[in-house]
């Protein structure tokens, strides 16, 4: 029992620290915090290709004079004694408070951005965690193949005649003529060289092709479950299962049996319906075995939907499983989802218009709310409301933005947010073609629990990847930490999963008579996107959404 005390201590401890970084096709890490006395708003764009570089932006809006900043990475494996020196990070010309540098990751793994800021004789540091992880294989641009396959075409032609000279006319002694038996010994050389290049050509492929497909083997590819909806004495239930083989990556096992809690919950997972994307669910999955997780299916419109499930392991390497489901048209079906409306206490659901406006929307007896634009203010549940406060007329790929949102009660006033899930606000961004999805909080998109554990690692001095706890008993003392949880009233759970999150608590001082609820981000990719806005408001979670074009 002590031991479990123990645990549950732990786990409360990571509950408060973790801000999970769910992602698909939006690798940018964006980390909102304090660098020393200053506040700052970092964006790392992480290679798609190991060994690469990663391009680091660091803004500081207060602009402080006689300040250096430098950073580095550091990889858990190796720790501050397996690091280079620091790069000094360049100011932008004509963009005062912001900073820039290209940083090499070598290697692939759980990693960090380590930011050193100097002022005067004051020293200042954060880590800002990274998966440096292989994503893509690029190809050889056509130029430059070209270029490389006349240069070789040249070194074969070059070294063949080299050959072809040491097996004839070198052995001509000066002033001595041609003849036939060193023409024929010459033309021996050009078959000899013209064999021995064509070997190392042959070579130099072969070993080329076993470097590029064990590269290939290699590359990160997120992990696909089976989603079912399926009827139930509890109602309608969702399932969700992982296939092991699903967990194989490269020569490593992504166990499950080590996730840890993320806002209390084991799973978040996001259910939005496929093309109009006018339904979206936010739920979170209990767990049944290591591979298999169950949760209550709200009253949704029957559809095919994508799924995307974040998660954390103990290691602060955090994923998205991916996933289709089909919610079926059958009327047995509905009839149920319409008898068991309960779902968790955590749960939420908005039924809102189309992208395509023409498209009628099918509901369950259920109102929807109208999606809104930046600058629009839209109705939420319980007559409440939200506005997007954009200064910008157009958004561009790869610009940090603060996505500002503010919020009025039922009377127009500006609301009260409440904690949710241990943060001021919740947002899921999603391109409309699905290829981009993002879980975004008020502090970024990073983990502040791999953060924590990070630090921790360096401070210890260790490496490797040995002091993992034992599977089982890590797993069965997770699941009642989650329990104990579950079980405590939520205002009390919430009030200990915000703990002292000066990221969550932070109020802009450009708005502080208003209630602003801000999420930071970089768009990855030209398109359209449709954000999902969620928090608490008199102890309801409202739900609401938005539109944004986004241009190259």
């Amino acid at each position: 029992m002590a031991k479990f005390f123990v645990w549950v201590r732990f786990f409360v401890l990571v509950g408060i620290l973790l801000a999970g970084s769910g992602h698909v096709g939006s690798p940018g890490v964006i980390y909102e915090g304090m660098l020393g006395p200053y506040r700052i708003l970092a964006n790392v764009n992480p290679p798609d290709v190991i060994p690469g570089t990663a391009t680091v932006t660091v803004i500081l809006p207060e602009n402080p004079k006689g300040i250096t900043i430098d950073a580095k990475p550091v990889y858990w494996s190796a720790g501050l004694s397996g690091t280079p020196v620091s790069d000094p990070l360049i100011p932008v010309a004509d963009e005062p408070g912001k900073y820039e540098l290209e940083l090499w990751f070598m290697g692939a793994g759980a990693s960090s951005v380590h930011l050193t800021l100097a002022q005067g004789n004051e020293f200042f540091e954060a880590t800002i965690p990274v998966m440096a992880l292989p994503t893509a294989q690029n190809e050889m641009p056509v130029n430059l193949g070209l270029i490389l396959t006349v240069l070789c075409l040249f070194l074969v032609v070059l070294m063949v005649t080299i050959i072809a000279s040491a097996m004839g006319d070198s052995l001509r002694s000066p002033g001595v003529d041609r003849d036939i038996p060193r023409s024929a010994q010459k033309t021996k050389g050009i078959i000899v060289g013209t064999c021995v290049m064509l070997l190392i050509l042959w070579g130099g492929k072969s070993w080329w092709d076993s470097e590029a497909e064990n590269y290939s083997r290699n590359l990160y590819k997120p992990i696909k479950g089976i989603t079912q909806a399926q009827v139930s004495d509890r109602g309608n239930v969702l399932d969700l299962k992982i296939d092991k083989e699903e967990l194989r990556w490269g020569n490593t096992v992504r166990k499950m049996s080590y996730i840890v809690p993320d806002h209390g919950k084991l799973i978040h997972m996001f259910l939005i319906r496929k093309e109009s994307l006018d339904v979206f669910a936010h739920l979170h999955p209990k767990r049944i075995d290591s591979l298999h997780f169950s949760s209550i299916l709200p009253a949704l419109p029957a559809g095919d939907y994508h799924v995307f499930a974040d998660f954390t392991r103990f290691t602060g390497f955090s994923e998205t499983i991916v996933s289709d489901l089909t919610i079926p048209e059958s009327t047995p079906f509905q009839l149920i989802s319409a008898q068991f409306p309960a779902i968790d206490r955590d749960d939420s659901y908005l039924i809102s218009t189309s992208i395509d406006s023409k498209k009628a929307v099918q509901m369950l007896d259920t109102e929807f709310l109208l999606c809104g634009k930046p600058g629009v203010r839209i109705d939420l549940a319980g007559g409440c409301g939200a506005m997007w406060q954009s200064e910008v007329a157009d958004y561009v790929v790869g610009k940090l933005y603060s996505l500002d949102f503010e919020f009025f009660d039922s009377e127009g006033n500006p609301a009260v947010i409440e904690p949710y899930l241990g943060m001021m606000g919740h947002a899921v961004a999603m391109k409309h073609d699905g290829s981009v999805y993002i879980h975004l909080h008020p502090s970024g998109n990073y983990s502040a629990g791999s953060q924590e554990m990070l630090l921790e690692r360096f401070a210890t001095g260790n490496t490797g990847f040995g002091q993992l706890p034992s599977g089982i008993p890590f797993m069965d003392s997770v699941d009642r930490v989650i329990s104990l949880l579950d079980q405590m009233p939520v205002q009390e759970r919430d009030s200990l999963l915000m703990g002292n999150s000066g990221h969550s608590m932070y109020v802009n001082p450009e708005h502080e008579e208003h209630a602003i609820v801000s999420f930071p981000y970089a768009f990855p990719s030209p398109g359209d996107y449709r954000i999902w806005i969620q928090v608490k408001i008199e102890g309801e979670v409202v739900n609401g959404a938005f539109d944004v074009t986004v241009s190259g």
